[in-house]
């Protein structure tokens, strides 16, 4: 898979709103059963590949001695306990990150967390708990076009002249349209400039503009080894259920129910329309073919199976648009 060679894990500063979340409950299931269900589920996944290793995104499932990625980790410390959250860009993590760091402050909810955000110090193994939030792959990719490449997100990741670069000349003087943006840039590199996957690992000290905005339509499996024992994950939070699962984490880390979750949005300087991707799906789906959404289903059908999404609903959001010859 191409996009494999194109990861680096550094988060920037962005613009953000505050919005409240205000999705309903939902009346249905019963949510104590809901983090469990969904461990229980990634896990018989990762035993199902735990000797595949014949694809690479197999064998990144598994994978040990990596080194620490410490912008995609996030560990805080709550009433005696450590806990890991895995960031995932367009993904809310800005949100929940946002509100670790909000509790924190907070004295009120009692003792506050003592390491909020990056941990240097800080290991997998010292976890009580390891949280992730996810969304559907296809919607995600749309929150990163529209964040990045729509509404020029890009721009502020140029810091300085070290970012001069050959991408940044190419978003610059071309209207990369959606489609354009599936076809060239997703599913056929179209942003690699040659270099290799040690790149992600030498980010650190210098940061290197294509990997930076690749990270945030990665692949969930190449971020992190999500079937590995230090990483595999014990709540994972689902975006399009956030408020479900907001209530049921409240009760899993005994954190107050007074307590409340407000959304981070990240947007660009031509960001115009800030209603949620999942919103209108439809509208930019539709505009590619059967045959292009199955493209990017193969390129992320693990991250539909490891958290149980299909990618039904966009191929018939795509079903009307006929194939080009």
């Amino acid at each position: 898979m191409n996009i494999v060679v194109l990861m680096l894990m550094l988060g920037l500063t962005q613009n953000l709103l505050n919005a409240e979340y205000s999705d309903p409950l939902p009346s249905h299931g019963a949510p104590s059963k809901i983090f469990l269900e969904r461990k229980n589920h990634i896990q018989n996944v990762c035993e199902k590949y735990r000797r595949e290793f014949f694809r690479p995104e197999h064998y990144a499932l598994f994978r040990s001695g990596i080194k620490e990625l410490p912008s995609l980790q996030h560990y805080f410390d709550w009433k005696g306990n450590r806990y890991l959250f895995l960031k995932a860009y367009k993904c809310g993590s800005n949100t929940l990150g946002g509100y670790f760091n909000e509790l924190q402050q907070n004295t009120s909810f009692g003792a506050p967390l003592e390491h909020p955000a990056v941990c240097l110090d800080c290991r997998p193994s010292q976890a009580e708990k390891v949280l992730i939030m996810v969304r559907h792959p296809l919607e995600r990719l749309l929150s990163a076009y529209r964040h990045l490449i729509e509404g020029e997100g890009w721009k502020f990741f140029l810091t300085n002249n070290e970012l001069r670069s050959g991408a940044e000349e190419y978003l610059d003087t071309n209207n990369i349209t959606w489609t354009n943006f599936v076809d060239h840039i997703v599913l056929n590199n179209g942003l690699n400039s040659g270099f290799n996957v040690d790149v992600m690992y030498r980010g650190l000290s210098r940061i290197i503009f294509e990997p930076i905005l690749l990270t945030h339509w990665a692949p969930y499996w190449f971020t992190h080894p999500l079937c590995s024992e230090e990483y595999n994950p014990d709540i994972i939070i689902k975006m399009d259920t956030i408020a479900r699962d907001f209530e049921e984490l409240k009760k899993e880390l005994d954190i107050p129910e007074e307590s409340s979750l407000k959304r981070y949005i990240t947007v660009g300087d031509k960001s115009k329309n800030l209603v949620h991707s999942s919103k209108i799906s439809q509208e930019y789906y539709s505009m590619l073919s059967e045959r292009q959404v199955m493209d990017l289903y193969v390129m992320y059908k693990l991250d539909h199976i490891l958290f149980d999404y299909t990618p039904d609903l966009y191929l018939q959001y795509a079903a009307s648009k006929p194939e080009e010859p």
